[in-house]
């Protein structure tokens, strides 16, 4: 049968022989509940394939003899879904060569789910589970399978709610002009995590650069990989690399995570993770393992995750970087069959991750500085087309480029949905602003980052006003406010992540864990760009040369990571978890919203920040809870070189208590003051709001008499 034979029989035959059962016989149908499995080879009509017995677990027949335009229908398998939602389609199958398609739908073609790409499993006979995640409205349905591209077998397919994984599947989230939101009742999500850095892409310094070569340190993946290969074969470096995936993060990391207060996992990976770079245009067998594990572990911890393209085939970054895989210059952008790859790349991961909810957004290309603005732009807009055109819902990034974002103009005036574009802040780093002396001046340099000018503009507020302007949303896909600041380190970050998710924007910091040879006994006062790292007890590493090391040695270094102590950076943790509390010290500076306060340091008892900068009708709010109604005494901590100031504690704009700010004789002399105020119970949000300007305050304090 030729193929213009049989893509005909699929165009004018498909729904009339899907659908053509009567009525009568349907009715005698039981339905299938899920999770339901349907045996291939159990269809009511197909076009084209032929049966075989199979030696997959089981036995039975498997449908075989697969081309392009070939299709099954299951009109005779009727599946109830009870609830509308996230489902997994389970597929088993077996592919000499790869390169095959399966689209489901309902049998005669009316309403599409998707399609998902087939991988080289390594014969006919060689089997394996690939799965798909699709949206189903509740009623029955009845599933038909087309065939887009063949070369492949089909035992059977399932059919498994997302709910019996044994977690609540995360809400969608949308965009709503540029804000992050909740797709289902369209209130505001604060976005809020870390990068996976060194996982599923390497980059050597995060292990401390004790791994070396005969020449010398690894300076990229390429590097690493090529050693192995040209020792042991392709085969033992592909299994090392996993050995070294399986063990450096495993399901402590991720409950440390959720620990520290993270609610989104930015996930870095080499394009060579998916498409197996010996066969390209195909799906590795093990193509989703690492991310599909990611994913899962994430949201049962509640943590939405964002896929990153780190390394795309070729290289996107500039000539001297290594977080893209290898050193060398950036030939994607040169490169036809590269740039024709990577399209490909994300429309096999757009079709895997449809419906998926705790994916929150694609991150098409990290750090796509080897080319210009405007060729960024272009190409980055030709890859959003190419997984919108598999994925209507989840949210696309825009690349930024080391210039900025104003190439791609409005996004919205495109007529696009749920796009996003990101930037990458590193105030106090690569000569940024870098000039601040170590601790207090870095401290004081990232507050002015975050605070800006008084009349609303410089700084971070300039950004602030240009996504607004957009309706765009926005991430700050890295940032890193805790290595130079030392004992100011944990709550700048806190402060950071505060001042960004106030703007809209989401937010991921480089990065969650960093290793080195000596480890660390837990001092916050100088600390590395983990959020954690192995503990100094028990957990330093030596260096390995993979020139010299046996693949033995090799397997066994990587699998330390998994075991070896770890300690976190306690300061980041406590100011990751604080809020606001009666008969605790509130910090001033630890609003959550504001308008036209700063921060900076101080040298009152117990160090740490203060607000100041006080104009008339400038104002801080503080989410808290009251737990019973009465009278408190309100203790506020405040100093100034003026007389006549003076602070109102408020609520949804009425006063509760007016304190007299004295002249303490400077901005850093302090003095507590103390008034009777009358409050309400529940959760609240209180103000301290400034009538008239001129002093700061470092913390208040609120006390039931």
């Amino acid at each position: 049968m030729t193929t213009n034979h049989k893509t005909g029989l699929l165009l004018r035959k498909w729904p009339a022989l899907a659908l053509g059962l009567t009525g009568a016989f349907l009715s005698q149908l039981s339905n299938a509940q899920v999770p339901t499995t349907i045996q291939a080879e159990a269809y009511s009509h197909m076009n084209g394939v032929q049966l075989e017995t199979t030696s997959d677990t089981g036995g039975g027949q498997n449908v075989g003899w697969i081309d392009a335009n070939d299709w099954m229908a299951y009109s005779n398998n009727p599946v109830t879904i009870s609830t509308a939602g996230a489902y997994d389609i389970e597929y088993r199958v077996a592919s000499q060569g790869g390169g095959g398609t399966i689209r489901l739908e309902e049998a005669g073609g009316s309403v599409n789910y998707g399609t998902i790409a087939v991988p080289s499993t390594g014969g006919w006979q060689t089997w394996t589970t690939i799965k798909q995640r699709v949206n189903l409205a509740a009623g029955t349905r009845r599933f038909g399978i087309a065939i887009p591209a063949g070369g492949f077998n089909l035992n059977w397919f399932r059919v498994v709610p997302v709910q019996t994984q044994g977690w609540t599947p995360l809400p969608r989230v949308k965009q709503s002009g540029h804000l992050w939101v909740n797709a289902n009742n369209n209130q505001r999500v604060d976005l809020r995590g870390t990068n996976l850095g060194n996982w599923l892409i390497q980059e050597f310094w995060m292990m401390g650069g004790i791994m070396s070569t005969n020449n010398g340190s690894i300076g990229d993946q390429c590097t690493l990989e090529a050693t192995l290969s040209q020792r042991f074969g392709n085969a033992e470096k592909e299994r090392l690399m996993k050995v070294f995936r399986s063990n450096f993060i495993t399901t402590r990391d991720f409950d440390m995570m959720k620990a520290m207060g993270m609610n989104v996992v930015r996930i870095p990976f080499l394009y060579s993770l998916i498409e197996d770079e010996y066969n390209p245009y195909n799906l590795r067998a093990d193509a989703w393992q690492y991310l599909d594990w990611a994913i899962d572990e994430a949201e049962k911890r509640g943590m939405y995750t964002i896929i990153d393209l780190h390394g795309a085939v070729g290289g996107q970054a500039g000539t001297a970087e290594q977080h893209d895989g290898c050193v060398g210059a950036a030939q994607l952008w040169t490169n036809a069959n590269y740039w024709d790859r990577t399209k490909w790349l994300w429309d096999m991961i757009a079709q895997k991750y449809r419906g998926r909810s705790a994916v929150v957004a694609y991150d098409l290309l990290n750090e796509p500085w080897g080319t210009d603005a405007t060729t960024l732009a272009n190409r980055s807009y030709e890859l959003f087309n190419v997984v919108r055109a598999k994925d209507p819902d989840t949210i696309i990034l825009l690349p930024g480029h080391n210039s900025g974002i104003d190439a791609y103009g409005n996004p919205n005036s495109r007529g696009l949905t749920n796009v996003s574009t990101w930037m990458h802040f590193y105030p106090g780093l690569w000569g940024w602003n870098d000039t601040a002396t170590y601790g207090a001046g870095q401290a004081n340099m990232h507050a002015n980052w975050l605070h800006c000018n008084q009349n609303g503009t410089g700084e971070s507020c300039d950004w602030r006003n240009k996504i607004i302007g957009l309706q765009t949303p926005f991430l700050v896909g890295e940032f890193q406010p805790w290595t130079l600041l030392g004992s100011y380190g944990g709550q700048m970050t806190r402060k950071t992540y505060d001042i960004y998710n106030s703007y809209g924007w989401a937010a991921t910091n480089w990065a969650w864990k960093t290793t080195s040879a000596g480890g660390s006994n837990g001092d916050t006062s100088s600390w590395n760009w983990g959020m954690v790292t192995n503990s100094s007890n028990g957990g330093g590493m030596s260096g390995i040369n993979v020139s010299n090391a046996s693949a033995a040695q090799i397997e066994n270094w990587f699998k330390q990571f998994s075991t070896q102590p770890l300690v976190r950076n306690e300061s980041i943790a406590y100011w990751m978890n604080w809020k606001a509390e009666v008969g605790q010290r509130i910090e001033a500076e630890m609003f959550k919203d504001h308008n036209g306060i700063r921060m900076e340091t101080t040298t009152d008892a117990g160090g740490g920040f203060n607000a100041g900068s006080t104009d008339d009708n400038d104002w801080m709010s503080y989410p808290i809870n009251i737990p019973t109604a009465g009278n408190y005494t309100l203790q506020v901590r405040v100093a100034s070189p003026y007389s006549g100031g003076t602070l109102v504690l408020s609520r949804n704009g009425s006063d509760l208590g007016v304190v007299t700010v004295p002249n303490t004789g400077g901005w850093q002399n302090w003095q507590t003051v103390s008034i009777t105020v009358n409050l309400q119970a529940g959760q609240q949000d209180l103000s301290i709001f400034v009538r008239k300007g001129g002093w700061n305050i470092n913390w208040w304090q609120l006390t039931k008499q």
